[in-house]
C-alpha cells in the first residue's frame, strides 16, 4: 500500500481528492464571509465615490455571485496551496539535473516564435471551422446585441492567462518530474487523465444548493459534480475532448522539447471558446451528441480536436535531409 502511495500517477490524482475536499469545507466559510461583506458594505455599492475602493469592488463581486463561483475559489486556493508539496514530492526522488539558465529557458528565440504562431493558426483555424459549421447548419445564432471589440477584449486576456499558467504547470513541471520515472507513453497518458479530470470536475453551471451557508453545503456541491459522470453525453463529449486537448499539448511538449507549440495551441483554444460564447447563441437545433452548446462538448468538436492533433502529428514528423 505504502509503494502505491508513491507511485506519481496516484500522488495526482491524491492532489484532485484532497483539493476538492479543502473546498468543499471551505466554500461554505468563504461564502458566508463574501455574502456578510456584501452586506456591510452594500449601503456604499450605488455611491459612484466609492467605486474605486477595492474593498468596493469586493463586495460587489461577493454580491452577485453564486455559491459555485465561491466553490471555484475556494478550489484554486486549495489547490495553489497543495501544490508546492506536491511538486516536492515528485521530484523528491528523482534527479534534479542541469538546467539551462531562466532566461534561456523563457526565451523563445526563432524556433520559439514559429512554434507559437502555428499553435495559434492550428487551433483557432480548425474551430474556426467549426464554428462556421456549426453556424450554417442552423445550431448557433449571432446574439443580437454583438460587440466584436467587446468579444476580443473579453477573450484575450483570459486565453493568454490560462495558457501561460497551465502550459508550465502541466506541460512544464508536472511533465518533467513525470518523465523522470515513467515512459513518455505513460506520461503523455497520465497526465492528459490528470488535466482532463482537473478541468471536467467543474461545478455545473447554474446548479444551486440548499442552503450555502450549511457546513455541508461543498458536499453537497460535490454531490453535484458527481453525477457529471452519471451523463454519458457528457462524459463522453467533454471529458474525452479534454483527455485529446491534454494528449495533444503533451505530444507537443514530447517532440518540440519546449512549450511554445503547447502555449500556442492552448491560447488558440481558450480564445475561441471564450470569443464563440461571447458573439453567439445556440439555438437548441442541434443533436446534443453532436453539437452540445458548445465548441469543446460534443462529438463533432471531439472529431474537430482529433483531426487538429493528426495534422500536428504530421506537422512534427521528422523531416528527411537532402541530399548534401
Amino acid at each position: 500500500m505504502t509503494r502505491l502511495l508513491q507511485h506519481e500517477l496516484v500522488k495526482l490524482f491524491l492532489f484532485i481528492i484532497l483539493s476538492f475536499l479543502g473546498a468543499a469545507l471551505l466554500s461554505p466559510h468563504l461564502y458566508a464571509w463574501g455574502k456578510d461583506l456584501a452586506a456591510t458594505h452594500g449601503p456604499f455599492l450605488t455611491e459612484p465615490e466609492f467605486w474605486d475602493s477595492p474593498t468596493i469592488w469586493l463586495a460587489e463581486k461577493c454580491d452577485s455571485a453564486r455559491f459555485s463561483r465561491f466553490f471555484n475559489r475556494s478550489l484554486m486556493a486549495t489547490a495553489l496551496l497543495l501544490l508546492f508539496p506536491l511538486i516536492r514530492s515528485l521530484r523528491s526522488k528523482g534527479t534534479t539535473g542541469v538546467k539551462a539558465p531562466f532566461s534561456q529557458r523563457i526565451k523563445p528565440g526563432p524556433q520559439g516564435w514559429k512554434d507559437l504562431a502555428a499553435g495559434l493558426l492550428f487551433s483557432a483555424g480548425f474551430l474556426t471551422l467549426l464554428v462556421v459549421t456549426i453556424y450554417l447548419l442552423g445550431w448557433t445564432e449571432m446574439e443580437s446585441d454583438f460587440s466584436l471589440g467587446k468579444a476580443i477584449q473579453k477573450a484575450i486576456v483570459p486565453a493568454i492567462i490560462v495558457s501561460l499558467l497551465e502550459e508550465w504547470l502541466f506541460r512544464g513541471v508536472l511533465y518533467d518530474v513525470l518523465m523522470r520515472k515513467l515512459n513518455a507513453t505513460q506520461t503523455i497518458i497520465g497526465l492528459s487523465l490528470f488535466f482532463a479530470a482537473v478541468h471536467f470536475l467543474a461545478p455545473p453551471k447554474g446548479v444551486t444548493v440548499a442552503d450555502p451557508r450549511h457546513f455541508l453545503a461543498g458536499f453537497e456541491m460535490l454531490a453535484l459534480i458527481g453525477q457529471k459522470f452519471l451523463n454519458a453525453a457528457s462524459f463522453f463529449g467533454v471529458f474525452l475532448t479534454l483527455f485529446v486537448v491534454g494528449a495533444t499539448l503533451a505530444y507537443t511538449r514530447l517532440k518540440t522539447g519546449k512549450l511554445w507549440l503547447a502555449i500556442g495551441l492552448h491560447t488558440g483554444w481558450v480564445f475561441s471558446l471564450k470569443f464563440t460564447n461571447k458573439l453567439t447563441d445556440p439555438t437548441g437545433e442541434a443533436p446534443p451528441l453532436l453539437y452540445n452548446g458548445s465548441i469543446m462538448d460534443g462529438i463533432l468538436p471531439l472529431l474537430t480536436l482529433v483531426l487538429t492533433a493528426l495534422c500536428l502529428v504530421y506537422y512534427l514528423r521528422p523531416r528527411k535531409l537532402g541530399p548534401s
